[in-house]
């Protein structure tokens, strides 16, 4: 059975995917902040957008407006797409729980039916975790809000923070196991260089063999490309 592709928006990154991530998947990509967890999900809408593809983009920490001028740092032109009704920003309010929680609930599924969504990126899922004191909420919420997107047919990309004392696990450790697929986003000093590296590496993804090699990464200002050998 032949999968369909959907690319990451990063050339270098489809090519250790087999062409790109499977189709109707949710990934999560995990990082420590700096690393580029949003740039990486507004480059991956954008590689749709200039395809024709309908995207959403839901950020608890961006507005509209903010969210198109981080956008066009990089080049790329968000509030034209949203003139041209391929784009939908949603601003959900972080303060009010059970707004939020009843937005994922039922007008998220709506939303992604009448928009007819092929992508969506979700920034970031650490922000909404933080909202619940209670671990069994945090969990029934963060398993809804992964079905929510996987129902909806989409690829979806989902940001997390990183665990500062697990370099290889998110801030409450849930959104690894319910992701179809675990992308982590991570830097290292290098004292004898006197220099900061930032490195991706795949450690998950359903449905398609994947490269397991730890690729070093730079976040220039029309996105992130990941470093080949000799560069």
């Amino acid at each position: 059975m032949t999968i369909e592709r959907v690319s990451s928006g990063i050339p270098e990154l489809d090519e250790k995917l087999e062409g790109g991530f499977p189709e109707n998947s949710t990934i999560a990509i995990i990082g420590a902040f700096g690393t580029g967890k949003s740039t990486f999900g507004m480059q991956f809408l954008n590689s749709g957008l200039q395809n024709g593809e309908h995207c959403i983009l839901i950020s608890l920490d961006d507005d509209e407006e903010t969210m198109i001028r981080t956008a066009s740092e990089y080049g790329w032109d968000f509030q034209r797409y949203v003139d041209e009704e391929l784009l939908l920003l949603l601003k959900l309010t972080a303060i009010d729980i059970k707004t939020s929680i009843l937005r994922i609930r039922s007008e998220l599924p709506r939303l992604f039916e009448m928009f007819g969504a092929k992508r969506c990126v979700f920034d970031s899922i650490t922000l909404f975790e933080m909202l619940f004191t209670s671990e069994n909420e945090r969990r029934l919420i963060v398993y809804d809000l992964v079905q929510v997107m996987r129902n909806s047919g989409a690829t979806s990309v989902i940001t997390s923070e990183l665990d500062s004392s697990n370099p290889y696990a998110s801030r409450f450790g849930m959104i690894e196991y319910v992701s179809d697929g675990v992308i982590f986003l991570n830097y290292h000093r290098l004292a004898m260089e006197k220099t900061i590296r930032l490195s991706i590496e795949i450690t998950k993804m359903r449905r398609t063999k994947h490269s397991r090699d730890f690729m070093s990464y730079e976040v220039h200002r029309d996105g992130i490309k990941i470093k080949t050998p000799g560069t």
